[in-house]
């Protein structure tokens, strides 16, 4: 099984921070909906930059507890009801956090797993009876140009984002898992299923456009290798992605959560 080290961006400022910025309102708003109660037990797998895990830990407050894993734990915020567990989730090992939770998220992990299908079932047969599973993952879809400087600023912008997602899915990420994931967690027993889909418009040197840039940069040598143009990539990460005439579409986001019965 490959590991989760050997494709995954890495877990640093410039990648965390405009992820945070995207999807932790999407997030909120989940939380808010399904109203985990102070005092539970939570599970954050593929913690991150940690702001999940903040969240988690003060819905939990003094007499719940937060359990955060990710196999690079150095930006996940240590706190007295959160327990940190550094593990390599792609290696089909038993959970380092022990069950049962009241509720389990993760956010941009499961596309990346081989092993995927089985983890959801895993995670969903760790819940307590009531308990939920909330999962958000990138869906790969056709890079969109909202406006640009030229067309050759967004032929360049969508040959760069193609390859990108060629890279990613040749090293094992599955980019349409995000609409597989409601029937696994039907098939995997979970009840009151329910899907919502994200998309917004992203301008160059917005946080989005950050984003962006920083997963082409980490992806840069291997999109050469794989045969796309560097003077593409370069343009892509010196001009396109801090010029605000440029406005594009944005990852697609798919927020997925059910409750075991």
């Amino acid at each position: 099984m490959t590991n989760l080290a050997d494709y995954v961006f890495h877990n640093v400022p410039a990648q965390l921070t405009p992820l945070q910025e995207f999807l932790d309102p999407f997030t909120r708003g989940e939380l808010a909906e399904i109203q985990p109660a102070a005092g539970g037990h939570f599970l954050d797998v593929g913690a991150g930059g940690g702001s999940v895990t903040r969240m988690l830990s003060e819905l939990a407050g003094e007499s719940g507890r937060v359990d955060a894993v990710d196999q690079d734990t150095h930006m996940v915020p240590e706190g007295p009801n959160i327990t940190i567990h550094t593990q390599d989730l792609s290696s089909g090992e038993p959970l380092a956090a022990q069950g049962p939770f009241d509720l389990v998220h993760g956010r941009l992990l499961t596309h990346h797993l081989e092993n995927r299908v089985e983890f959801v079932h895993r995670l969903a047969g760790s819940l307590k009876p009531g308990g939920w599973l909330l999962l958000g993952e990138f869906v790969r879809s056709a890079p969109k140009v909202v406006s640009a400087p030229s067309e050759h600023h967004a032929a360049v912008f969508q040959r760069v984002l193609d390859g990108l997602y060629d890279v990613m899915t040749a090293r094992h990420t599955h980019g349409g898992w995000g609409h597989e994931v409601h029937r696994t967690m039907l098939d995997a027993g979970l009840t009151e299923v329910r899907t919502r889909w994200h998309y917004e418009s992203w301008t160059g040197g917005g946080y989005g456009c950050r984003l962006f840039e920083n997963n082409v940069s980490q992806k840069r040598d291997a999109m050469i290798e794989a045969g796309f143009d560097a003077a593409d990539i370069d343009l892509f990460l010196k001009d396109l992605m801090h010029n605000p005439d440029m406005v594009v579409r944005s990852h697609e986001f798919v927020s997925i959560r059910g409750r075991r019965a």
